[in-house]
C-alpha cells in the first residue's frame, strides 16, 4: 500500500514566492516527480495564509524518506532557512473506508 505525505512550507509572502519560483524550475517538481518511488505530487496553495502544502503519493515512507534525504544534501534546508520557510512533513495511511 502506498503512504502519503503531506509536507507543509510555512512561508512569509517573500518566502512562498521564492518556494514556488524553486518548485516550478528545472530542479523542482520535475526532479520530484521522477524520483524513485514517487506516484504522485500536486502543489496547494493556502488561502488563508502564505503555507504551501505538498501532497505526495509515494511507493513507501521509507521512499519519501530517501527523497528528503537527498533533498537535504543537496541544499534544501539551506535554502528553506535563507528564506524563513519552516517544513513539517506528516504522514498518512490510506484506507477503504
Amino acid at each position: 500500500m502506498s503512504a502519503i505525505a503531506i509536507a507543509t512550507f510555512r512561508c512569509n509572502p517573500e518566502g512562498r514566492s521564492a518556494l514556488t519560483d524553486f518548485l516550478s524550475g528545472e530542479e523542482g517538481l520535475s526532479v520530484t516527480r521522477t524520483y524513485e518511488g514517487a506516484i504522485r505530487v500536486e502543489t496547494l496553495l493556502s488561502n488563508d495564509s502564505d503555507d504551501v502544502i505538498l501532497y505526495e503519493e509515494w511507493e513507501s515512507v521509507e521512499h519519501h524518506q530517501a527523497y528528503v534525504g537527498w533533498r537535504v544534501e543537496t541544499g534544501l534546508a539551506d535554502f528553506l532557512s535563507s528564506n524563513g520557510i519552516e517544513l513539517e512533513i506528516a504522514y498518512l495511511t490510506p484506507t477503504d473506508i
